[in-house]
């Protein structure tokens, strides 16, 4: 996979090796490149600390409480402008099922990997062995196209519950299903979406969108009880019929309308105009 590498991320890649750090690309550009995408951004892990990381590059900025340095390249590809490494870090309890009351550096990558939400993105890449370190079986569910949690579903989306949105706009970006404990996970746990920010969910709903997919997002997350958090005025079109101009009740109507928009490429505000054109249906039917 090294050819796959940009070299400005094989350039940082390589000053924190010589510098003595483990290093290793992990995430979603590790999972991207097995799957033979162009990653949207690359992320480096090492057990190098933030004041250990930043001496070491010319151009950084840290301004969080999760160790993660950003480091500014020369790159004229604003997707390599800015290469992001984290230290291994464990995370503590959650108490507000967003992020962690305490995050402490760890020794070792596997207790990293550990902390992430899905096994497809807990493999970690080091380009200068050409190493694949791959605990969580991700590349078996990269080749089984399922969507599993890191451990025990139920606890991953009670530490976040954004994860559950993830899990569906991940499997919506990418054709996958979500196997059966991540699914059930969701389920047992949508209500802790009730204590999300509004703009979070927005962001993740607007990516769901924008996949090829988005049907089959919003119906896996209405199938699983968390649609009611996103847009709870599209479950009152279920059931509701329309007249004989239409073959589907409002809520299939939508979801077909806004299934077409994205099979024609159209852009965002075509696919929401889609989605919501009828949605005042359900409120204002004379029977």
């Amino acid at each position: 996979m090294k050819s796959k590498v940009p070299s400005e991320v094989l350039d940082i890649h390589g000053i924190l090796r010589k510098a003595g750090y483990e290093a290793y690309l992990v995430g979603g550009c590790v999972r991207d490149m097995i799957l033979g995408r162009e990653p949207k951004d690359w992320d480096i892990t090492t057990n190098a600390r933030p004041e250990e990381i930043q001496p070491l590059f010319d151009e950084t900025f840290y301004e969080n409480d999760y160790g993660t340095v950003g480091v500014v390249t020369q790159s004229e590809n604003p997707r390599h402008k800015v290469i992001e490494i984290t230290p291994y870090r464990i995370e503590g309890e959650y108490s507000n099922a967003r992020h962690p009351n305490e995050v402490t550096w760890a020794k070792n990558l596997s207790d990293d990997l550990k902390r992430r939400d899905f096994t497809i993105n807990a493999i970690a890449y080091d380009p200068e062995t050409d190493t694949v370190v791959d605990e969580h079986e991700g590349r078996r569910d990269i080749e089984k196209k399922v969507i599993a949690s890191v451990g025990d579903a139920s606890e991953r989306f009670s530490e976040d519950a954004l994860r559950m949105l993830r899990a569906i706009r991940i499997a919506a970006e990418l054709d996958f299903a979500l196997d059966g404990a991540t699914a059930s996970g969701i389920a047992a746990n949508a209500e802790k979406l009730a204590a999300i920010s509004r703009e979070r969910i927005r962001d993740e709903l607007i990516r769901m969108l924008e996949s090829d997919r988005p049907m089959q997002a919003l119906y896996v997350a209405q199938k699983l009880g968390i649609l009611k958090y996103m847009i709870p005025e599209l479950e009152e079109g279920i059931g509701c019929a329309q007249n004989q101009a239409h073959s589907f009740d409002v809520f299939e109507h939508l979801m077909r309308s806004l299934q077409h928009a994205a099979d024609k490429k159209w852009p965002l505000d075509v696919r929401l105009a889609a989605l919501l054109h009828d949605i005042g249906k359900p409120a204002t039917r004379r029977h």
